[in-house]
């Protein structure tokens, strides 16, 4: 775009006071290096607090993600200079970004192993450890799920069947109402058989459809250039060593951009878009999600077994184990019930 533009490109990022979750300095050498028109923001939990009620509504059902709130200021920012952007979702889902693309691959070895070593040493020892493993408890936790289809979810942080069962005090549900992903093509290669769940699933039911609704909140417009059709479907039949070698995801992108971004840029590390809750819910904002789930006025607090959910908060604002996806979902659950006085 730079190249062929005869103004600047205007480009926008956002980003936390929270260093170890800010892109903002990465974004920037990026924008000086192409000499773009830049905009940044800086979000803080004020903006939750403020915003999280109505992008709740946004989201016409009580789901959510913590990142919906950057993605909405960022597109209101943006929508005061452009009527239109470009982003970069799908490449993670097409190109095969994700560190679950690089362990998945492992789930046959993993389960080969003893059921007495895995239950009884590895897994307990792995989740003694503090939360800032939480890559590694993530990991060791899902590679043991035999079950491709309760796998592909648990490794966005759904809750496990046991762990369903400790927190509600509803029944479970009766066996095979759990859909199953769709079927890969026979002898798929376990790389292949997570992207296309991810690209079936994930990518359209959440990704897409949060960031349609933000931006349109924001009466803004998104288009993906990485789910170009022939784009997708160039990539889709290169061999996977392209798109993930060893420890390397997106080979062939960071090949590709070699000649036109710094070393420093391309060899970093996959940060992700993470949304520092998981400190908020410790510091800041604790007394409002306590307020929430626990209080008099908690909406949804009989759904659950109150032993099984004050150990969850007490373990995360404590620092020891890190539950910020699932707090987050049942504080969007209490407030989607407050604003639709359910």
């Amino acid at each position: 775009m730079a190249r062929h533009s005869s103004l600047p490109v205007k480009t926008f990022s956002v980003g936390f006071a929270e260093a170890a979750y800010s892109e903002l300095g990465h974004a920037k050498t990026i924008a000086e290096l192409f000499r773009t028109e830049h905009h940044e923001l800086v979000v803080s939990q004020a903006h939750l607090l403020d915003h999280l009620p109505a992008l709740t509504r946004f989201r016409d059902a009580p789901v959510a993600e913590p990142s919906d709130i950057p993605i909405y200021l960022l597109a209101r920012e943006a929508r005061r200079t452009v009527k239109m952007v470009l982003t970069g979702e799908g490449s993670d889902e097409v190109l095969g970004g994700y560190p679950k693309h690089v362990y998945d691959r492992y789930a046959v070895q993993y389960q080969r192993l003893p059921s007495g070593l895995r239950h009884g040493l590895i897994e307990p020892v792995v989740q003694a450890l503090p939360y800032r493993f939480r890559r590694a408890k993530t990991a060791i936790v899902n590679l043991g799920i035999e079950s491709r289809a309760k796998r592909m979810p648990r490794w966005f942080g759904a809750l496990t069947d046991d762990g369903c069962a400790d927190l509600l005090r509803l029944p479970p549900p009766p066996d095979g109402t759990q859909a199953e992903p769709l079927p890969v093509a026979p002898g798929d290669s376990a790389l292949r058989a997570i992207l296309f769940f991810d690209q079936t699933s994930w990518l359209p039911d959440n990704l897409l459809e949060r960031g349609d609704r933000m931006t349109m909140g924001a009466s803004i417009e998104a288009r993906m250039p990485f789910l170009d059709h022939e784009l997708a479907a160039f990539v889709s039949a290169l061999p996977d060593a392209w798109r993930v070698r060893g420890f390397t995801t997106k080979r062939v992108l960071r090949l590709a951009m070699r000649r036109l971004l710094p070393t420093r840029i391309l060899q970093r590390p996959k940060v992700g878009f993470r949304v520092p809750v998981n400190e908020w819910f410790r510091t800041s904002m604790r007394d409002y999600l306590l307020e929430h789930l626990t209080g008099a006025d908690a909406r949804t607090r009989d759904y659950y077994r109150p032993e099984e959910l004050q150990r969850v908060l007490r373990e995360h604002i404590d620092g020891r184990q890190n539950h910020e996806k699932l707090l987050w979902c049942l504080l969007n659950l209490e407030i989607w019930q407050r604003e639709y006085n359910l």
